[in-house]
C-alpha cells in the first residue's frame, strides 16, 4: 500500500481498540484512531470528512447501536466502508447490520489477518 489509510475504530473495548491500532501499524499502510462512543465517532468523522478511509464499528456501544449509526451515515450520503464488529452472531443481527449499510460483518473474536484482508478489499472498491 502506497498511502496510509485512516481507520476509525469505534469500540468501547479500549484494549481491543489499542490492539487493532498496534496491528494496523505493524501491517503498514494503515493508521488507526480509536474512539469509544458514537458521539466521538461523529466528531471524528465531521472533523476529517473524507480522511477516514474505513470504519470498524462495534454494534453495542454505551450511547447507542452501531447499526443505527451506520444507517444514519448512509442516509446522509456517507459511503465510507464500514465493517461491523460484534459478539452477536445470530443471523438476524448480521442481516440487520448489512441491510442498514454495513459492507462487512465480523464476529468477535476475529482473526486479524481476515480483518486486514476485508479492509484491503473494501478500500480497493472505495472511491473516497
Amino acid at each position: 500500500m502506497e498511502a496510509d489509510h485512516h481507520i476509525l475504530i469505534v469500540d468501547d473495548d479500549v484494549e481491543l481498540g489499542t490492539t487493532i491500532i498496534e496491528q494496523l501499524k505493524t501491517e503498514g499502510g494503515f493508521v488507526g484512531v480509536s474512539v469509544t462512543t458514537l458521539r466521538a465517532a461523529e466528531q471524528a468523522i465531521s472533523e476529517q470528512t473524507c480522511n477516514v478511509s474505513a470504519i470498524l464499528l462495534d454494534v453495542g456501544l454505551p450511547d447507542g447501536d452501531g447499526r443505527d449509526f451506520c444507517a444514519r451515515l448512509r442516509q446522509t450520503g456517507n459511503n465510507v466502508p464500514i465493517v461491523m464488529l460484534s459478539g452477536r452472531d445470530q443471523e438476524d443481527d448480521v442481516v440487520r447490520g448489512l441491510d442498514l449499510g454495513a459492507d462487512a460483518y465480523m464476529f468477535k473474536p476475529f482473526a486479524f489477518s481476515e480483518l486486514i484482508a476485508r479492509l484491503r478489499w473494501l478500500l480497493s472498491q472505495s472511491i473516497c
